[in-house]
């Protein structure tokens, strides 16, 4: 038996394969009053094992978010007092520069091997951090995060994954990008990925797949930043590029905590 409707209800998941009936009733149903349409309306590619193995280069994309920001960067916001952990521009606030190790809460991290912090830099347990680099991965250097209680004491308890090798942009078109954001004093660009798409009247949010020429294959490392600044000006990040040698390294060893999409190559 269906759902029955309930007339307080405000709103109802669905949950509907884009290419089914049901979707495509919805969406041309929605035409006639478009203001009943939820702004989540989102589509999400599901990427087979096939496409996935068969990428020389995919997003890393981090699936838990667990360590609280530094501790002092809290206490300092986006002004970058004398304890914050990187330099910022005094007008945009956008991080130009990390100045000293992160200090976090690192309970927080738990028995994880991967984890984000609020601010999207990438933590690693020292598990990992030793068995990438006995593994010989490049394209990478480690720095010490401490817990912000007893900095600098003993062995660090955990790692701060900095991606060294930036590519070059990515392919424009195919991949699209909503309009960018750029501070005029400090000169930082940032883009956000195009997601927003159009069903006749209505909206829904959808990510655009990325795309490099064929030629960036010359310049890869296992790990690579891309060259664009991907969010808002204060909290910008770099995404992950990793290599299918990467992938299948941390599928191997059962890493958790983490997806991919494929990236597309164009001549």
């Amino acid at each position: 038996m269906g759902h029955l409707f309930h007339p307080d209800q405000r709103s109802y998941d669905l949950k509907l394969e884009v290419c089914s009936t049901a979707f495509h009733y919805v969406m041309e149903e929605l035409q006639k009053a478009p203001h009943l349409a939820s702004s989540w309306i989102r589509v999400e590619r599901i990427y087979t094992e096939r496409e996935l193995s068969s990428a020389p280069l995919l997003v890393l994309r981090l699936t838990n978010q667990a360590i609280e920001d530094d501790w002092y960067d809290l206490e300092d916001g986006y002004q970058g007092g004398p304890q914050a952990s990187h330099r910022r521009c005094a007008v945009c606030r956008a991080a130009l520069e990390q100045v000293r190790d992160l200090l976090v809460d690192v309970r927080k991290m738990g028995r994880r091997d991967l984890s984000l912090t609020y601010s999207f830099e990438v933590i690693l347990s020292p598990r990992l951090a030793r068995m990438l680099q006995e593994a010989g991965f490049t394209g990478f250097a480690l720095r010490p995060v401490w817990h912000y209680r007893r900095p600098h004491q003993g062995e660090p308890p955990l790692y701060q994954l900095v991606v060294t090798n930036v590519l070059p942009p990515m392919a424009s078109p195919p991949t699209e990008f909503e309009p960018e954001r750029r501070c005029e004093v400090c000169g930082t660009e940032t883009k956000f990925i195009k997601h927003t798409h159009w069903w006749g009247r209505i909206p829904y949010y959808e990510e655009t797949e990325i795309y490099y020429p064929k030629s960036v294959l010359e310049q890869v490392a296992d790990f690579n930043a891309t060259w664009e600044k991907i969010g808002e000006l204060p909290s910008w990040s770099r995404l992950v590029i990793i290599t299918q040698r990467m992938y299948r390294w941390l599928k191997e060893q059962r890493i958790r905590g983490w997806s991919a999409e494929p990236v597309y190559l164009v001549e």
